[in-house]
């Protein structure tokens, strides 16, 4: 080729030589001539691509501008296609823009490299390209633009592809014709997909799946199945692709017969040792709520003795599902497996044991998790957000949210800790510590989202800032039903009920939203407290009239409360009887708090009975029975109720606590709580309080009748 050759060193830990005597010696450094023309670079840059060494294939890239080989088509081909499949696709298209001549091979290899690269648009361009330049595609070509076509769903591109592969007579290319196959299936094109299968007699199984994988990805499951059966009609054998496509098509359809029925079939055809079916099988299960089924084919499957074991992912699902059944103890056996076996560690198991102790109420646990792990995602962080507030730990999650603040990542905080920590607010109704979050998100830039203007009215309300809660409601662009659903809720929470009526009617007259079922829990709520049973009635009644919301335990039980509250403790005994299904601690709970207001023992006592079967060991209930027989001046009940109360102390469950705030210190009381060295005063404020309240209550009462 008239370049000169060059040499290269190749040092002696590289060479293994061959040694015949004792005597002989190997020189450290032996010089290599080679050839520089164009097969041998061409050939060198092969093993480049071969072997991903792109640092050696960029030096000879410089050796080859130095020379007159830098015009070879031969050579920059083999460039282009070593950056290509290297994953430098821009410096493959930098070569191919200056290459002074190309051939099919170069087109090709340009749009192979930008569809392996995941580049597909950027590959049917380049085909579109080389189309205007008058360059007949190759069964290669057509090959990388149908995968690409595949990829991108682009029907009309497909079309054009196939013509050409007409056009070209590629048409008996086994290859092609399962590529045409793959490509109309993907697109929901399986008409012409099945047209092509029949026309040339395919009985292949990559053909047959790649139609049942394109009617799943579609949502044709059902037709994905028919295909199935016809497929084993026509003798072809599924592999591992089509019996994830039909588990997949049968977690779809979300019918147990089906589930056992693929169950079966992974079974029946040997799959049962195959970790990617065996992951998909678990899957199945668990995305339909089938947590016991997917648990007892991990058992048979992780402690089979093969030495194979579930994905990270699909142990994470498993975790979530302790979660979501509360099961604990199950939660901790799966914890244990995962040590014992290495898999730590893995932030994505790491993030779903947090979640599952978090559910649980192991608060601890989920701290250690957290705290030993090496690598904290977002998800971490908000998940042990989560845990706190979940857990009633509200000041932790404050705490954590300053821990974020340290870091040097700029992702944390995001939205959802955000939230966590206005919800923590809320709850400690704090309104320095809210104020302060407010602050600090404004200067975030996230105030503005919705989901954050909406937790900061609840949180306003909670505290008992109406001003600054509407204040919120009124800087809102775009209000949606949640921040409408807000609002109502904190004028309900502090008393206002015309507050609550009039944005009520407010939003039946919006054009952007409707009231939906958690609007009508708080505005029953607000009526409820207010003692307006005409209004409440009104309201209850026109949910399913003018807005077809069925009403669900959480209304019924507003509406006993409204009457209870009202002292029509018979009414709300006979608006019970006529409730359309059973009635829930919820209802039962509001009749015998309005009979403890009303000093009625005996109502008191009946919807006690049926607490005691839905709750046995509940105290909340109790300590309202107990308040009912106090106003009922029945004194030795009172104490027979204090001393079941008593009893369950054991259990181990901690007592209720209250928090209140002053100038920045916080005080926790639980309920007789003397502990205050001022609380022979606070009980005879609060005593006096009371008197007044009661005198008042039956004072509006008797206006009422």
């Amino acid at each position: 080729m008239g370049s000169k050759p060059i040499a290269v060193n190749l040092q002696a830990p590289y060479l293994q030589p061959k040694t015949t005597s004792h005597k002989e010696s190997i020189s450290p450094t032996r010089r290599i001539i080679v050839p520089f023309d164009s097969v041998s670079v061409v050939d060198a840059l092969s093993s480049c691509t071969a072997s991903g060494d792109v640092k050696l294939g960029s030096c000879l890239h410089v050796k080859v501008l130095k020379s007159d080989l830098n015009s070879n088509v031969f050579v920059n081909n083999a460039l282009l296609d070593m950056y290509a499949k290297t994953g430098f696709v821009e410096n493959a298209r930098k070569v191919f823009d200056l290459m002074p001549k190309r051939t099919v091979v170069s087109w090709t290899s340009m749009i192979s490299g930008y569809s392996r690269n995941g580049l597909d648009q950027d590959a049917l361009l380049s085909f579109l390209e080389m189309l205007e330049n008058e360059v007949s595609p190759n069964e290669f070509t057509l090959a990388a633009v149908l995968q690409a076509c595949s990829r991108a769903s682009d029907c009309e591109l497909a079309r054009v592809a196939h013509g050409y592969v007409m056009k070209s007579g590629f048409m008996s290319d086994e290859f092609l014709q399962n590529s045409l196959v793959g490509v109309y299936a993907k697109c929901g094109l399986v008409d012409s997909a099945l047209k092509i299968l029949r026309a040339f007699g395919l009985k292949n199984v990559v053909a047959w799946s790649s139609v049942v994988s394109g009617c799943v990805l579609n949502g044709i499951v059902e037709d994905a199945i028919r295909l199935f059966f016809m497929m084993k009609r026509e003798g072809i054998e599924p592999n591992e692709v089509t019996l994830l496509s039909i588990l997949h098509a049968c977690s779809l359809l979300r019918q147990e017969m089906v589930f056992c029925w693929a169950h079966g079939l992974v079974l029946k055809l040997g799959f049962y040792g195959n970790n990617l079916v065996m992951n998909s099988l678990v899957e199945m299960y668990l995305v339909n709520g089938c947590f016991n089924e997917a648990l007892e084919v991990f058992c048979e499957f992780g402690f089979g003795g093969s030495g194979k074991y579930l994905a990270p992912e699909t142990m994470a699902s498993l975790l979530q599902g302790c979660s979501n059944s509360a099961s604990a103890n199950l939660g901790k056996s799966l914890h244990g497996y995962l040590e014992k076996h290495g898999v730590f560690p893995c932030v994505i198991i790491e993030n779903s044991l947090i979640d599952m102790y978090g559910e649980n109420g192991q608060c601890d646990s989920a701290m250690q998790i957290f705290s030993r792990m090496n690598n904290k995602d977002r998800v971490s962080w908000n998940s042990m957000a989560s845990c706190f507030v979940k857990n009633g730990r509200f000041h932790e999650t404050l705490k954590l949210l300053k821990e974020t603040r340290r870091g040097e990542n700029s992702d944390y905080p995001d939205f959802i800790m955000m939230l966590m920590a206005v919800q923590a607010c809320s709850n400690l109704a704090s309104l320095q510590l809210g104020e302060a979050v407010h602050g600090y998100m404004t200067s975030l830039g996230m105030v503005n989202d919705l989901f954050i203007q909406n937790a900061l009215i609840d949180m306003y309300g909670r505290i008992g800032r109406l001003d600054l809660a509407e204040k919120v409601f009124g800087e809102i662009p775009l209000k949606d039903i949640g921040s409408y659903n807000s609002l109502i809720a904190a004028y309900g929470h502090n008393g206002n009920i015309s507050g609550a009526l009039n944005l009520f009617t407010e939003l039946k007259e919006s054009d952007t939203c409707n009231p939906n079922a958690i609007t009508f829990t708080s505005i029953l709520s607000a009526c409820s407290h207010a003692g307006m049973i005409r209004e409440g009635f009104e309201i209850f009644g026109s949910m399913q009239k003018n807005y077809n919301i069925e009403p669900g335990m959480e209304h019924y039980a507003c509406m006993v409360d409204l009457l209870g509250r009202s002292g029509r403790l018979e009414e709300a005994e006979a608006f019970i009887q006529t409730l359309p299904m059973k009635p829930s601690k919820d209802i039962w709970g509001a009749l015998l708090g309005a009979s403890g207001i009303s000093g009625n023992a005996e109502t008191a006592e009946k919807a006690a009975r049926e607490l005691a079967v839905l709750e046995p060991y509940s105290r909340t209930w109790r300590v309202a029975l107990s308040n009912a027989y106090a106003n009922a001046g029945r004194w030795e009940d009172v104490a027979k109720v204090r001393v079941q109360i008593k009893g369950l102390e054991s259990i181990g469950r901690e007592g209720g606590w209250s928090r209140v705030e002053l100038a920045g210190e916080y005080f926790g009381f639980m309920v007789n709580d003397t502990r205050h060295p001022e609380s022979e005063m606070i009980y005879t404020i609060l005593n006096t309080m009371k008197e007044h309240t009661k005198y008042e209550y039956n004072h509006q009462a008797y206006a009422f009748d």
